[in-house]
């Protein structure tokens, strides 16, 4: 089986998910998994794939809508629905604690228990949220429930107490992730958390712009048998599913699968299953094997997209750093060229002419006497500096540039030489802090004009970003206002700003490339707001949330507090620390509160 066309075209039912999928403007392969969820939890927890390996294996699984702006799992979710119209329980994500909550037995009288249902992730920010609490245990809850094992904790109070029998729940779990975002499951690898996973793209290439009518919906009518709470095995039709199961499990044995690969096989069978559920079959065949194999070549290679972004993001993060480094290093030589220059100044102005050896010797610190020659040479050609012959072939230096008559300022006669003496550069300093002439200060750069040559230099370096800490700095020790250097960022057609932390800007510096337009953290908060199915918000979900997207926690807390749309209220009581947000109807903040 080869080709989206020839898998959709395969059955009548799975023409009609791309009917629908194109109807609606969804990507099919997205509607698909929706769907697929929705028929799996359809079914009672009896139903069950036969123990070929072990013992039987649960239909419980995790979808993976992954998009690289984040969208079109919300699209997929409102189609499959309208496709497989069927009353599912459908709950957002809680803790660890709390998948166990959800299906463990009520302790009140009367409470209705709930034994299917499918758990929404609209962003996988939110899981990555939960799971990085100190003492979370949602990943190994996870990784437990999609297999259908033994969940939940005992405590000493019965009240609290959530234990949930194997085989006893059906969980889906639906999940919206964007490439770069996804490192709180692919972390786990070794855990074997992303093998647990189907993964399918939200985009679709070939999605028509002229779209079909809608078509009639799925039959939901399973037979009966798939909704008894009995234990019911989907069997295998062809001896070679069997042989290709045993296969894989003596690979996996022998070291001889790949960790991403660890659990495919029992993802592909799922996936049969939940195909021959669709066609109201108990019998998974031969066609329902081949499709299996197209849907998790699917996968793999989704998977597989979202490994390669990880890996370019991680390789631009260790490029930028490398020249942020470079750039850091550069300008701290600089620096301390600089303040080398001013030492020799003031020893000159202070104690006058000196020996060569002397000042050195002066500098203290070796990483400064080393940087004497190039200081003082540097000195001498602005004509700061005038160099004088001493004893023994030594040279001495004095503040002030070369004369053309021979006299200097210790010499007290004139025989033998010109009467016509240059005026010493030095007659016209006043102090240190003006040590240049009249004819100087008139040729000195603006600040824009600095700023244009910095950049360029960068530039012509190889340098693609710089941070405003290195620039305003540079500008500071080139004698320029802090004010004065970023107005001339501002300026620059070259300079944007691409991030802010910690008080220190990144500004991209490539040529003729605008990147994206930084967003303060007021206005990632509307969006984050923009994005809420429900009335209230978790402060904890939305810093990990804001920290995923680069704003700190102290930037998202003083965007929420000044921003319309949230209030601040006590989870119980008057607490002062328990708290959390709700949405109010004010219209999104304009302010940039980052």
């Amino acid at each position: 089986m080869s080709g989206n066309d020839d898998f959709f075209d395969a059955t009548p039912e799975l023409a009609t998910i791309r009917q629908w999928a194109h109807a609606r403007f969804a990507a099919k392969w997205a509607v698909f998994l929706a769907v697929l969820l929705r028929v799996h939890a359809s079914t009672s927890p009896g139903v069950q794939l036969p123990g070929v390996i072990g013992g039987p294996a649960s239909l419980n699984l995790i979808g993976a809508f992954v998009s690289p702006s984040g969208g079109g799992k919300g699209i997929s979710d409102k189609v499959a629905r309208l496709a497989w119209p069927a009353p599912i329980i459908e709950r957002p994500i809680g803790s660890g604690e709390g998948i166990a909550a959800l299906f463990a037995p009520p302790k009140k009288e009367g409470a209705e228990r709930i034994t299917q249902a499918i758990i929404n992730v609209s962003e996988i920010d939110s899981l990555a949220g939960i799971a990085s609490r100190q003492g979370s245990i949602l990943l190994a809850q996870l990784k437990a429930a999609v297999m259908g094992e033994l969940i939940g904790q005992s405590n000493a109070s019965e009240a609290t107490t959530r234990i949930v029998l194997p085989h006893s729940y059906r969980m889906c779990m639906s999940i919206g992730a964007q490439p770069g975002h996804c490192d709180v499951i692919f972390n786990d690898t070794t855990g074997g958390t992303p093998q647990r996973v189907l993964w399918v793209p939200t985009t679709d290439p070939n999605m028509p712009s002229d779209p079909p009518a809608d078509p009639a919906p799925l039959n939901i009518a399973l037979p009966a048998w798939s909704r008894t709470t009995d234990t019911v095995e989907i069997t295998y039709g062809p001896s070679t599913i069997r042989q290709q199961i045993i296969g894989a499990h003596l690979a996996r044995q022998r070291g001889e699968a790949d960790a991403l690969d660890g659990h495919r096989m029992l993802t592909k069978c799922k996936v049969a299953a939940g195909l021959a559920l669709m066609h109201h079959r108990s019998v998974i065949s031969d066609l329902d094997w081949q499709l299996s194999e197209a849907v998790m070549a699917v996968s793999d290679t989704t998977r597989e997209w979202i490994l390669e972004e990880a890996r370019k993001t991680a390789r631009a993060k260790v490029r930028d750093r490398a020249m942020a480094r470079a750039a850091g290093e550069e300008f701290y030589d600089s620096s301390r060229l600089e303040t080398v220059k001013r030492s020799l100044l003031r020893m000159l102005e202070r104690d006058g002419e000196q020996a060569g050896g002397d000042l050195r010797r002066r500098l203290g610190k070796r990483e400064k006497r080393e940087l004497f020659d190039q200081a003082i040479d540097l000195l001498e050609n602005s004509g700061l500096v005038a160099s004088v012959p001493g004893p023994h072939n030594s040279v001495r230096y004095r503040i002030g540039s070369p004369v053309t008559t021979g006299v200097t300022p210790q010499k007290t006669r004139s025989d033998g030489v010109t009467t016509e003496v240059t005026r010493d550069q030095s007659a016209s300093v006043t102090d240190l802090d003006t040590r240049r002439s009249a004819e100087n200060d008139v040729q000195k750069l603006s600040c824009q004009q600095w700023f244009n040559q910095y950049i360029a230099e960068l530039q012509a370096s190889g340098h693609t970003t710089v941070t405003s800490f290195a620039a305003v700095e540079a500008g500071i020790a080139a004698g320029y206002r802090k004010g004065n250097v970023r107005a001339a960022m501002s300026n620059h057609p070259d300079v944007h700003t691409i991030d802010r932390k910690g008080g220190c800007a990144t500004w991209s510096i490539e040529p003729g490339k605008r990147p994206p337009t930084y967003q303060s953290a007021a206005s990632w908060l509307d969006e984050f707001i923009d994005r809420q199915t429900t009335a209230t918000i978790n402060p904890e979900e939305a810093k990990a949330a804001g920290m995923a997207a680069g704003h700190p926690w102290h930037s998202v807390r003083r965007a929420a507090g000044i921003s319309p749309r949230i209030e601040s209220v006590p989870a119980v009581g008057d607490a002062r620390n328990n708290r959390f947000w709700r949405i109010t109807n004010a219209a999104p903040s304009k302010e940039d509160a980052s």
